[in-house]
């Protein structure tokens, strides 16, 4: 197990994950409205399986990670794609989000410092159009981490039940489970979030 904060042996230890369920369950729901690509931001993006999967459905992606070794082999993955890829080396809380139909977060929004998240989420709610969605993860109160780091951000569930108010919150799934953190087992206490504006 690597260290936490280690991305680089993180990448070298997915190296052969597929794309989430998350990412999948989105997509399915576009496509049954006839709505089978469009344009996407993937904040945290790591080394761009979800980014991929998008890019292979046709979708213009905007991938955004922290590491220049993510970007790398995300770019190494999928090839030279031209226009329909856009990569940027950045904090996600740093970059502007352009206007999308879909704001993928995939395990990266806890990352994000609390002290700048709200501004953040603003970002991204106002990023996303009319009939657009939100697909990613927060990470819940009873998560190990969310009393062991201070960088981070975690929330009680009808707080992040309220991020989106106003939003049609087509799934929210709460799981629980110990299992590999980094260099350690932990608890992991994760919400799965698919919300449409």
């Amino acid at each position: 197990m690597t260290e936490r904060g280690d991305w680089v042996g993180y990448y070298d230890e997915q190296a052969d994950r597929e794309p989430r369920d998350g990412l999948l369950d989105v997509l399915r729901r576009f496509e049954g409205e006839g709505r089978g690509r469009g344009q996407a931001v993937d904040l945290g993006c790591g080394q761009g399986f979800e980014t991929a999967e998008l890019l292979r459905r046709g979708w213009d992606v905007l991938a955004v990670d922290a590491t220049e070794e993510g970007i790398r082999r995300l770019r190494r993955r999928v090839g030279d794609v031209g226009p329909r890829l856009r990569t940027v080396v950045s904090r996600m809380e740093d970059v502007d989000v352009p206007p999308v139909d879909l704001v993928h977060a995939s395990y990266s929004l806890p990352f994000c410092r609390r002290s700048v998240f709200p501004r953040l989420w603003d970002d991204i709610r106002a990023a996303i159009r009319p009939g657009g969605r939100f697909a990613g993860e927060l990470f819940g109160d009873r998560d190990t981490w969310a009393s062991t780091e201070d960088d981070m951000t975690f929330f009680e569930i009808d707080a992040a039940r309220a991020l989106f108010d106003g939003m049609e919150l087509e799934s929210f799934d709460e799981e629980e489970m110990e299992d590999d953190g980094w260099s350690e087992m932990k608890h992991w206490h994760v919400y799965h979030v698919i919300a449409r504006r």
